[in-house]
């Protein structure tokens, strides 16, 4: 085998995520193919991370970890997405509010306000993020679930900068569902193939 300086072939602009890409809610797979709602533009885009909890068995004598020491105990699924918009939903995902009742007697008001427990429509179904690879052959599709924001809430104006909301979102398992192992799904689209294309 002759040794090379790297590892390009003619398949690495497929493989390559290329741009912010974008995240939704209601992300889901049907006749029309991909189908959900952009949760709004973002400024500086987002991270999603998936990590299994792990845990070393102590054994006397072993002096070196080996095979089968390692056990996973579990696991997280995150998202980091920082907005550009701040919408009435955005704020509501972010602090778990509900709409009030206005004493205002204008129009175009929208009052949201704390409340005692979270609900279910405070989980966002099918949490989704989309890129794309470089070549635009390929999309790769992450969707938790259920999420929930678990950041709070924090907005930051600065003189003749933008503001921009930055929300931490996690998945979690419906309680009726398999509560051993993360309700996240990877989905590597060939968008050429793909029936009804883009998510959008």
């Amino acid at each position: 085998m002759a040794i090379v300086k790297h590892g390009v072939t003619a398949n690495t602009p497929s493989n390559i995520l290329l741009g912010a890409g974008t995240f939704y809610k209601g992300l889901t797979y049907g006749t029309n193919g991909w189908t959900g709602t952009i949760l709004g533009a973002t400024s500086g885009g987002g991270k999603v991370s998936i990590k299994g909890e792990f845990l070393d068995l102590e054994v006397d004598g072993a002096l070196v970890k080996f095979k089968g020491q390692t056990i996973k105990v579990g696991g997280t699924a995150t998202a980091e997405v920082t907005f550009a918009e701040v919408t009435t939903d955005i704020i509501k995902m972010g602090t778990l509010f509900e709409a009030g009742t206005s004493t205002s007697t204008g129009t175009g008001i929208t009052m949201l306000q704390d409340k005692a427990h979270i609900e279910e429509d405070d989980y966002i179904a099918n949490f989704g993020f989309v890129g794309e690879t470089a070549d635009g052959s390929k999309q790769v599709i992450i969707i938790f679930e259920n999420a929930i924001c678990t950041s709070g809430l924090e907005i930051e104006g600065k003189n003749k900068e933008q503001s921009v909301v930055k929300l931490t979102l996690e998945a979690v398992a419906d309680y009726s569902g398999d509560l051993n192992t993360l309700p996240v799904k990877i989905y590597y689209v060939e968008t050429s193939t793909s029936s009804g294309g883009s998510a959008g």
